[in-house]
């Protein structure tokens, strides 16, 4: 949940993550949101002091984040880091010995091409890994979430570039779309966005009944969406 933090004359949100946990501890990821996790039964008043306490450690952090100028526009050359099932790979462009390939291995994400200087080639060799891999993963997590639902028919499986959503469930034709972006989460919490979208086969609005059924199948399902939409929009 979305909270609010003012500390002489200087204030910005976080997002509070309630847990199972003793103590309290602050992120400060690279986009300068700031994630407080907290056990279950901390009040207002032990959160607001942890935030003092840390404000000038969260101050530190958010500068040095916006000293760097986020690059939105990969170059597909060697170093560049590339995510993929919630973890970051370092980039290598090789030249090809034989078919041209993409490899993961020993967390190097290795593209072996017949023109390794060409990066619209390195690209279009990346995006073919990573629909191949996106159409096997998500159907795979599919039929596991699918277990948890009395549901009698499995959902269509679609995968698109979402602009605004990370997945949506179609009623007509019974059909689950999912960002071809997630392929960048981690298992758990691609689980999160298609049971989100299994629960909208039994309730089309994020209603209490919703949101019931939701946190019945995922308990931790906010603590997931969160770290997932920081880490992915970072």
């Amino acid at each position: 949940m979305q909270k609010h933090f003012t500390y002489e004359n200087i204030a910005f949100d976080y997002y509070l993550i309630l847990e199972e946990r003793k103590t309290l501890a602050a992120t400060v990821y690279p986009n300068q949101s700031v994630v407080v996790k907290a056990p279950l039964k901390a009040d207002s008043g032990r959160i607001n002091d942890f935030l003092i306490r840390k404000f000038r450690w969260i101050l530190k952090q958010r500068r040095y984040f916006a000293r760097f100028k986020s690059q939105t526009r990969k170059q597909y050359v060697s170093g560049e880091s590339f995510r993929y099932l919630g973890r970051s790979y370092k980039l290598l462009v090789r030249k090809a010995t034989g078919e041209p390939r993409v490899s993961l291995q020993h967390g190097t994400l290795t593209v072996y091409s017949c023109f390794p200087q060409n990066r619209l080639i390195t690209r279009k060799l990346l995006e073919g890994w990573y629909s191949a891999k996106t159409g096997k993963v998500f159907a795979e997590r599919l039929a596991l979430c699918f277990e948890l639902f009395g549901y009698a028919d499995v959902p269509d499986l679609g995968v698109r570039k979402l602009k605004k959503r990370w997945g949506s469930y179609l009623e007509k034709p019974h059909r689950i779309i999912l960002n071809q972006d997630l392929i960048q989460a981690s298992k758990a919490q691609i689980d999160y966005v298609i049971i989100h979208e299994l629960c909208h086969v039994k309730h089309k609005q994020h209603n209490k009944a919703f949101h019931a059924l939701l946190k019945s199948k995922l308990p931790n399902w906010e603590k997931l969406k969160t770290e997932m939409e920081l880490r992915l929009l970072s």
